[in-house]
């Protein structure tokens, strides 16, 4: 018995469909050059969110700074702070890299075409591949784990944001 795992090979750009970047074990969906960006992320994002509605704007706040100043935003989308910061870009019509739980499909719908937030939708009617990004360690058709806090996707964002993905590295092109 085989326990070699094999992945469907590129057809399109990560633009058109998701594919599996074997370098980096992980599935992309959308514009990959972000990654050649100035990334940053929202360190009180991460973690069980457990803020009050001040804290929400002061995140929202430190988000749309960064967005200002040219950096790209690395969120999740698992919890109420990751999808406040997630919407922020929105609003400047600036592009993000959302980072999920399980596989796109869920959190993009069956086309892979509705933003993953309700409040997102009043910036953008729908998800846009060619500018932003979608990173999932699960393949599209794949359930997310269904938790408010998730450290998995918490040491990710870190990661991406630090450069220390093995194999993540778009620089030049």
């Amino acid at each position: 018995m085989s326990t070699h795992v094999t992945f469907p090979a590129r057809n399109a750009p990560f633009t058109e469909e998701p594919g599996f970047y074997a370098d980096a074990g992980l599935w992309l969906f959308g514009n990959v050059r972000l990654l050649d960006g100035r990334l940053s992320h929202l360190s009180d994002a991460l973690g069980p969110s457990a803020h009050v509605p001040s804290r929400f704007d002061e995140l929202e706040q430190r988000a749309e700074r960064l967005v200002l100043e040219g950096s790209v935003i690395v969120t999740g989308i698992h919890n109420e702070a990751h999808r406040r910061v997630a919407v922020v870009p929105l609003r400047w019509g600036a592009p993000r890299i959302l980072v999920c739980s399980g596989g796109f499909r869920h959190h993009l719908g069956p086309d892979l075409r509705e933003e993953p937030f309700r409040a997102a939708r009043l910036w953008r009617f729908q998800f846009d591949a060619s500018t932003d990004l979608v990173i999932s360690r699960r393949a599209p058709d794949k359930l997310p784990t269904f938790a408010l806090h998730n450290p998995t996707v918490d040491r990710l964002i870190k990661r991406i944001v630090r450069r220390e993905v093995p194999g993540l590295l778009f620089q030049g092109g």
